[in-house]
């Protein structure tokens, strides 16, 4: 949520000359470089507790009045055990001095008896619907969520859905596929990763295949021994945790990203967003069926149906492939772009003002 929050912030003043303070609820082991964010600033509480954030935000506001304030929103962003009641309960203060707007990146969780998650269940529910009592306008990226969210809206708050954007960049210059190396990208966080190589290997196995690919970039901090050295003639290089431009000229230079993900929820997921913005063939590993109607376009391929797009000689058109790249490309300038969240969050900040 921090990178989400930064670059939308860095937009919402580069295209509206909206000015933003980011306020952090717990402090990294590095302090950022407020430099890098100018002339927007950050500032962070003095502990991770609702009473340190609220007590942040009046100081705020004494010292230069807000009128807006925009909360990124997480059961377990800011409670590690996932009981978020108390901050949500302290945002009734500041939606009294100012317009809140909450960005609803994650609802609530649940689980089996024996697992947390079943227990502050009712918890995380309480909380989402005492946020939307309290806002004037509500965003969250997916059909799910924003199912679950209108389910919940008692006091009929405004709901908005805004699908997640790339946090690695968006490249205004990118070459076509044929001019790129037989390159594959897997990002994600190392449970998921793990997961399509135990699981799913042999459905990386052919997507490699059709695809010609020379060579698979696993991308993520850690490493287990469930990732492979090669498979389907194609070596795989671990590069563990990359920075941003460094990860951005890598999926620059390959031909099609591979990501596990929850085809209900994909439109949260910034991975996703990040194969579209840089001209990837994006291919979904689904890992749960579809429980929700299919809309009429999504801006990926199943790993499953690369066999759609294969020759007689066993591999994929590049002509195919390039046409993929493109119309994921196109929507996700179209519907997913920083610039689109920037304008529709400036829009939501003007209505009143």
């Amino acid at each position: 949520m921090g990178d989400f929050a930064r670059r939308l912030g860095t937009t919402l003043w580069q295209r509206n000359n909206l000015r933003s303070h980011f306020v952090v609820y717990r402090t990294p082991s590095k302090p950022f470089d407020s430099g890098q964010i100018h002339p927007n600033t950050l500032s962070y509480t003095a502990e991770p507790s609702a009473s340190a954030l609220i007590e942040e935000v009046d100081r705020l506001q004494r010292r230069q009045k807000f009128d807006c304030v925009l909360l990124h929103y997480g059961p377990y962003a800011y409670s590690r055990t996932g009981e978020p009641l108390e901050l949500v309960r302290e945002m009734e203060d500041i939606a009294a001095d100012a317009r809140l707007l909450v960005f609803f990146h994650e609802l609530y969780a649940s689980g089996m008896p024996w697992q947390r998650a079943f227990w502050t269940n009712r918890q995380q529910r309480d909380s989402v619907a005492q946020l939307l009592r309290n806002s004037s306008v509500a965003f969250s990226s997916n059909a799910k969520y924003m199912k679950r969210l209108k389910a919940m809206n008692e006091a009929d708050c405004e709901l908005i859905k805004i699908p997640i954007f790339s946090n690695i960049g968006e490249p205004e210059a990118l070459r076509p596929l044929k001019q790129r190396p037989r390159q594959l990208v897997v990002f994600g966080q190392l449970v998921t990763r793990n997961r399509l190589y135990r699981e799913h290997r042999r459905v990386l196995e052919n997507v490699c295949r059709a695809l010609r690919i020379e060579t698979v970039v696993d991308v993520g901090s850690g490493h287990s021994p469930s990732i492979p050295s090669a498979f389907a003639g194609a070596q795989v290089r671990s590069t563990g945790w990359m920075d941003e431009d460094q990860l951005s000229e890598l999926m620059a230079d390959s031909i099609a990203g591979v990501v596990g993900y929850w085809p209900d929820v994909w439109e949260k997921s910034g991975v996703i967003a990040a194969y579209q913005a840089h001209a990837l063939v994006p291919i979904l590993v689904e890992l749960e069926p579809r429980n929700i109607p299919a809309p009429p376009y999504l801006p990926y391929v199943l790993a499953e149906s690369i066999s759609s797009f294969v020759n007689r000689d066993g591999s994929a058109s590049d002509s195919g492939l390039q046409q993929i790249a493109d119309a994921a490309h196109a929507y996700y300038t179209r519907h997913q772009s920083v610039q689109r969240c920037a304008d529709v969050i400036r829009d939501c900040i003007n209505a009143d003002a």
